[in-house]
């Protein structure tokens, strides 16, 4: 029973892969996002259709349990179903460079220097050899483990919250030094790491050294043009 579960949920999403690549999606591009897109908006318009319909059939008289249906089915259970897929695809998209560089009066300097083939920060070597292959600001800073994506959730909100009531700073900061774990999450079991840090490596692990007292002296963060 589990193998056929395992193989039809590969082949439903070998079909999804398929079909995404036919409607012109890029081999990177997530097809579930893709579709759960349309899904939502099809919820939707199933919504407000089941809702006119129950307008236009009974006239606002809930008087038969089918009325009563049809409205609550309309009014409640589409809408939930839609907020659900909603949410999710809110979440995944926040993800994304485009959403960050969106708060473009705080964050716009960030995405184009990190984005720029002459910078040398190590944002930008990080973005153009594809250390991190896609979301790359979320990436590197969100720590490992769900708790980590919560915490970036909530600062994500903190963020966004301080943007629109125009109470962040310009020249924005860390609310604290950027950590080794977020660092090491991805470098630490790489062979060209563990090669170049032999002599460091406990200290690192320990948190007693930083990866940035390091890099981030030959490279910064990133490189702002002023």
């Amino acid at each position: 029973m589990r193998t056929f579960t395992y193989l039809t949920a590969l082949w439903l999403s070998g079909a999804a892969v398929h079909h995404a690549r036919a409607a012109g999606l890029s081999f990177d591009s997530d097809p579930a996002e893709y579709y759960g897109s349309r899904f939502f908006l099809a919820m939707l318009a199933l919504g407000g259709g089941v809702i006119l319909y129950s307008l236009l059939r009974y006239r606002g008289r809930l008087q038969t349990s089918a009325a009563w249906i049809i409205l609550i089915t309309g009014a409640v259970v589409f809408p939930a179903v839609s907020t659900m897929f909603g949410t999710l695809l809110v979440f995944e998209r926040a993800e994304r460079v485009e959403f960050c560089g969106s708060c473009h009066k705080a964050m716009q300097a960030y995405v184009d220097d990190m984005e720029d083939p002459r910078s040398e920060s190590l944002a930008a070597i990080h973005y153009r050899n594809r250390y991190v292959p896609r979301n790359q600001c979320y990436t590197c800073h969100t720590s490992f483990g769900l708790f980590g994506t919560v915490q970036a959730k909530i600062a994500g909100v903190i963020d966004v919250h301080k943007y629109y009531t125009g109470s962040f700073r310009k020249q924005i900061q860390m609310r604290e030094p950027y950590r080794n774990d977020d660092c090491l999450k991805c470098h630490a079991g790489a062979v060209k790491w563990s090669a170049n840090h032999a002599k460091v490596r406990e200290s690192i692990l320990a948190g007693a050294e930083k990866c940035l007292g390091c890099h981030g002296a030959a490279h910064p963060a990133h490189a702002l043009r002023r």
